[in-house]
């Protein structure tokens, strides 16, 4: 789609066309649905996500400049989105004390059966609060860990650490898996 066609999409969502706003949910949606996955530990969860992330687009699509990428601007959006669903409905905790990593959960991945993107999900869907929040913050997503520290209220050391003791679990466990 070119950039005028996503201009004229954009001002007509923006004067609430309801078919110009299917298009722009239809162009969209299984990208930002892949960016809510990575925030969720569900498919239900992410659903969830993606419904808030679109009524936060659609609120405020009149604040994109237009000098952007449209779908850049609709991703930090949606992560917002996650964040707020993720404070509400589930409790982000941040402690001192060294916990066991996707504890309890046995996670079988054979990575030649399945494409590789969704074992990586699936696997980051399995660490626990706030592990996968910061990784995905970081990892994927790639704010600043001063951004991250503003949109968490936590400190930038305590969310060093939850990102490091994440990767490493992440890391010991593709190893492992790509051994079988």
């Amino acid at each position: 789609m070119n950039t005028y066609d996503e201009q004229k999409i954009v001002q007509a969502s923006i004067q609430k066309d309801r078919l110009a706003q299917k298009k722009l949910y239809e162009q969209h949606k299984i990208y930002l649905f892949s960016v809510c996955m990575r925030y969720a530990k569900s498919r239900t969860e992410a659903e969830d996500m993606l419904q808030d992330a679109f009524i936060s687009i659609f609120k405020d699509l009149h604040k994109w400049s237009g000098s952007g990428v449209l779908r850049a601007w609709m991703r930090r959006v949606t992560v917002n989105a996650a964040l707020m669903h993720i404070r509400k409905y589930r409790k982000i905790e941040f402690s001192n004390f060294e916990i066991d990593l996707i504890k309890h959960t046995k996670v079988t991945i054979d990575f030649s059966k399945i494409d590789l993107p969704n074992a990586v999900i699936r696997i980051i869907q399995q660490l626990p609060e706030p592990y996968q929040t910061v990784f995905n913050l970081r990892a994927i997503d790639e704010y600043s860990f001063k951004e991250i520290s503003t949109k968490l209220d936590t400190n930038e050391a305590t969310l060093r650490s939850y990102y490091l003791r994440a990767r490493k679990k992440l890391k010991k466990v593709v190893e492992k898996e790509l051994q079988k």
